[in-house]
């Protein structure tokens, strides 16, 4: 018999048993007492709800603030002007199609002139935060459908210079295989 076998047997009663061993109960009760309570400090308790407390003011500010900005947006900026948006829009996403369109030697230069086309953007967003504010003034009104005809005369120059360096390319490439 093995030193484990003749463990097993000799305490085979102890381990048998269902019920803890004397004196176990006691133990536990006193360990329990010894537990402290569960205490509830109470700048915790401020701290957090001056947190929630913000939060929820910060979203009900910001609910307010989208709200507004979607009825100025939305009906005091005059039908006529939001119409010219719409069309100047569509005109100068078509020629950014067509810039697109060309093949530059280098991606870089395709990255640099759309880049600075689109610094033009923040001009346009300028404008339209002040028409925001003051929808009737016919001043920013002229001044967003200059802004709108310069940036198209613009891009049509530029579309031009690159249908020239196009059509040299082209005869370049024609005059070689030639």
């Amino acid at each position: 018999m093995s030193k484990l076998e003749k463990f097993m047997k000799e305490k085979r009663l102890l381990l048998d048993s269902d019920a803890p061993a004397d004196g176990h109960e006691d133990r536990f009760l006193q360990k329990l007492q010894g537990v402290p309570g569960r205490h509830v400090n109470f700048r915790h308790v401020l701290q957090v709800a001056a947190s929630v407390a913000i939060i929820l003011a910060s979203a009900i500010v910001l609910v307010r603030q989208n709200r507004s900005g979607d009825k100025v947006a939305g009906s005091e900026i005059p039908q006529a002007v939001q119409e010219a948006d719409f069309y100047f829009t569509s005109e100068v996403n078509a020629r950014y199609d067509r810039i697109r369109e060309f093949n530059f030697e280098n991606s870089e230069e395709k990255a640099v002139l759309l880049d600075e086309l689109k610094e033009l953007d923040t001009f346009h967003q300028q404008l339209m935060n002040d028409l925001k504010t003051n929808p009737d003034d016919e001043r920013i009104v002229n001044a967003l459908i200059r802004h709108y005809q310069i940036k198209l005369e613009v891009m049509d120059q530029i579309i031009e210079q690159l249908n020239q360096i196009k059509s040299v390319t082209s005869e370049n490439h024609e005059n070689e295989s030639v």
